[in-house]
C-alpha cells in the first residue's frame, strides 16, 4: 500500500514537472501555431506551489526527486518574480502618477452590491492624486462622469452612451487620434500623446480580448451528475472560447507591437491584458520594456479578484524611465483591482 502511494505521488509530480515545463515555453510559442500550449502557463502558479509540496515529501522519502523539482523550481524561478515581487524602491524627484483600472463598466449590470459605483471610484482616484488615469470597459451613461481631470481621450469607436476605453490626464494632451494601425481593433487601444514638462511620452491603454467564460460551461465541466453529453458539451464550449481568446490576443499584440515600435516618443502601457505573466501577449508586450510590479512593487500582484494569484493588469514602460510605489489597490469596485505606479521620466 505505501509503494502504491509513493507510485502515485511519482505520477502526479511528473505531470507537475510536465505542466511547469510547458509553462516556461509557453511565452515563446505562438498560439496561432500551437494554442495548447499558452493554456499551461495559466496554472504556472499551481504547478510552482505543487512542486514545493512535493519536494518537501521527496525530502523524507527519495531526495532524488526531490532535486529534479528543485532544479525546476530555480529554472521558475524568473516567473515566480512576475507574480510575487519584494521591492525597496523609494518615490525620488518629479514623478507622474499613473494607474490602470478595468472599472466593469462602472457596474452598469449591478454585479456588485454597491450603489454608484462611478462616483466612488471618482473619489478613489481624487484620494490617490493620479495624474494620468487609463480606464477599461469605461461606460458614460448618458452623463459627464466629473473625472477631476484637464485633458482626456476615449474610445469613439463605440455609441458616445457606451464608450469603452478612456485616458485622462492632468497633463496636455497633444495627439489622441486613433491611428489607422489600429482602426479594426474594437476597443482594445487607444493611445495619447501627453507633454510633461519639456518631454512628450506616449501612453498606451489596452484591452486585449477576452477569454469571454461562460458560466453554463464551467458548470457542466464540474457537474456532479454523471451526464456524459453535459460534461462534453462544457468542454467543449470552454475549449473553443479558449482557443479563440489566445489566437486573437496574438494577432491583436502582432498589431499593437507594431505600432508601439513606430512610436516618436518614449512609451508606457498600461491595461487589462487578460493574459497572466506567464503568456506570449505579455512576453511580447513587455519586450525592451521594464514592469511596474517586478520593479517597485511589494507582496502578490494579483488583479483579478474572482481568482487567487491571478495577475492580468500591468504598467510597462520603456527603460530609460524607473518607477516607484506601484501599488495594487484592495478596494473593491469592480471584478480588477486598480493598480498604480509613479513614473520618473529620467
Amino acid at each position: 500500500m505505501k509503494k502504491f502511494f509513493h507510485y502515485t505521488i511519482l505520477f502526479i509530480n511528473s505531470f507537475a514537472l510536465l505542466g511547469i515545463f510547458f509553462s516556461l515555453i509557453s511565452p515563446f510559442m505562438n498560439p496561432n501555431v500551437f494554442w495548447i500550449i499558452s493554456f499551461f502557463g495559466w496554472f504556472f502558479p499551481v504547478f510552482v506551489i505543487s512542486l514545493f509540496a512535493f519536494s518537501i515529501f521527496w525530502f523524507f522519502y527519495n531526495k532524488k526527486y526531490m532535486w529534479i523539482n528543485i532544479v525546476f523550481l530555480l529554472l521558475s524561478s524568473s516567473y515566480t518574480s512576475r507574480f510575487v515581487s519584494i521591492s525597496s524602491s523609494d518615490s525620488t524627484g518629479e514623478e507622474i502618477n499613473i494607474m490602470s483600472y478595468n472599472v466593469r463598466l462602472f457596474n452598469k449590470w449591478n454585479w456588485l452590491n454597491i450603489e454608484n459605483v462611478d462616483e466612488e471610484i471618482m473619489k478613489f482616484v481624487e484620494k490617490e492624486k493620479v495624474d494620468v488615469f487609463c480606464i477599461q470597459e469605461y461606460y458614460n451613461p448618458k452623463k459627464d462622469l466629473n473625472f477631476n481631470f484637464k485633458y482626456s481621450t476615449t474610445d469613439l469607436q463605440g455609441s458616445k452612451e457606451n464608450q469603452h476605453m478612456a485616458i485622462y490626464s492632468n497633463y496636455r494632451i497633444i495627439n489622441d487620434t486613433i491611428n489607422s494601425d489600429l482602426e479594426d481593433m474594437n476597443n482594445t487601444c487607444i493611445f495619447s500623446d501627453i507633454i510633461i514638462e519639456m518631454d512628450t511620452i506616449r501612453v498606451y491603454n489596452i484591452h486585449l480580448a477576452s477569454n469571454l467564460f461562460n458560466p453554463d460551461d464551467i458548470k457542466d465541466i464540474i457537474s456532479t451528475e454523471i451526464e456524459k453529453e453535459k460534461i462534453k458539451n462544457g468542454v467543449f464550449g470552454f475549449t473553443k472560447r479558449i482557443k479563440r481568446s489566445f489566437k486573437t490576443r496574438e494577432k491583436e499584440v502582432c498589431l499593437i507591437k507594431k505600432h508601439i515600435e513606430n512610436s516618436p516618443y518614449p512609451t508606457i502601457i498600461c491595461g487589462d491584458f487578460n493574459d497572466t505573466p506567464v503568456s506570449y501577449a505579455y512576453q511580447n508586450l513587455r519586450k525592451n520594456k521594464l514592469d511596474g510590479f517586478i520593479e517597485s512593487g511589494n507582496g502578490f500582484g494579483a488583479t483579478f479578484t474572482k481568482i487567487p494569484s491571478l495577475r492580468i493588469d500591468y504598467i510597462l514602460y520603456d527603460k530609460q524611465f524607473s518607477s516607484s510605489d506601484f501599488i495594487t489597490h484592495q478596494k473593491v469596485l469592480s471584478d480588477h483591482r486598480a493598480i498604480s505606479c509613479k513614473i520618473k521620466l529620467d
